[in-house]
């Protein structure tokens, strides 16, 4: 049955209350932001272990830039507090590889596709590790698009948990016939844009594309005009694979940080002003630049390591 009662945190994302606080005291800003986030995913541990059973495995999706690696490794933190033994699985490992995906009308790989990853096995070792605490997982080549030569074999105690995170962990494909007592589900994104007063200074969506503009080209080596060439894509991805399952979860996380634009401007419009006024984008691009000068600038030394905004602008104590 569906979780009618699934809600998240809202906030009063104003530009005007929130430049006011980065003048006032940035610091205080943003320890309020990441100690509300911490306390949000602390809740949802203490709620995944008071389930029945020994041994859980968390279903963990959210759109591109939404930042679930971050929010799953600050969960597994919080569930670590309180005793368990966590493991991590990237849904990525279970790839089949190119040559065994299906086609776009371009003739490109459809990685986006959910046929892209071995469902069977998925299944068979998410139901394995919620009995009996043990299965053999895949690697994949990410330099050569294939399933790599070795495996991960996962051993399981008493008070563990599974943290399986992907863009299609909702998938109702993965869960079918399992315990719903064993498997839950994490859906994080940036539920709320930005506002003066009624209108929008930055969309959620256009936070999600800051971030990952940032992220990628400083990090990823990937200019900011393909960024821009395949964002649309990338949208029209989540609108068919992720966002019909957003409402199938047990607990939804609202990843937004208010303060993080005042800390995304100085790695963002610089990347922003690569773009030419040839480039089709560059309205789009123009209309950001203008959206992030409105904020009160906040140094990125008072984000904290363990953020999830140093999944984008680098620095932090995760690896990525």
């Amino acid at each position: 049955m569906m979780n009618y009662l699934n809600t998240y945190r809202r906030y009063a994302c104003d530009i005007g209350r929130i430049n006011e606080e980065a003048r006032i005291d940035p610091k205080a800003l943003v320890s309020m932001t990441e100690d509300v986030y911490t306390h949000d995913l602390k809740w949802i541990a203490e709620q995944i272990l008071n389930t029945e059973g020994n041994r859980h495995v968390v279903m963990l999706s959210g759109p591109s830039s939404s930042g679930k690696t971050t929010t799953s490794k600050k969960l597994s933190d919080e569930l670590a507090k309180h005793g368990a033994d966590v493991q991590l699985i990237s849904m990525d490992d279970f790839y089949l590889g190119k040559e065994h995906v299906k086609r776009l009308p371009d003739g490109k790989p459809d990685f986006e596709s959910v046929e892209a990853l071995d469902i069977p096995l998925i299944k068979k070792s998410i139901a394995q590790l919620s009995t009996t605490g043990e299965c053999v997982i895949p690697t994949y080549d990410f330099a050569n698009s294939r399933r790599g030569e070795k495996t991960k074999t996962i051993h399981l105690g008493d008070n563990s948990v599974i943290i399986m995170e992907g863009i299609h962990a909702l998938n109702p494909i993965f869960s079918e016939g399992q315990s719903k007592a064993r498997v839950m589900k994490v859906y994080t994104a940036v539920k709320q844009g930005i506002k003066n007063n009624e209108d929008y200074v930055l969309t959620n969506r256009e936070i999600r594309f800051i971030r990952r503009v940032v992220r990628d080209y400083h990090f990823r080596q990937v200019d900011p005009e393909y960024m821009l060439s395949m964002w649309d894509t990338v949208v029209e991805g989540e609108k068919k694979y992720i966002r019909p399952y957003r409402y199938t979860s047990d607990f939804t996380v609202n990843s937004i940080h208010i303060y993080e634009p005042c800390v995304m401007k100085e790695w963002a419009i610089p990347v922003l002003r690569r773009i030419g006024s040839s480039d089709p984008h560059y309205s789009f691009v123009r209309k950001l630049i203008a959206a992030l000068e409105q904020f009160e600038t906040v140094d990125s030394s008072l984000v904290p390591e363990n953020s999830l905004i140093r999944e984008f602008i680098g620095g932090g104590c995760y690896s990525y």
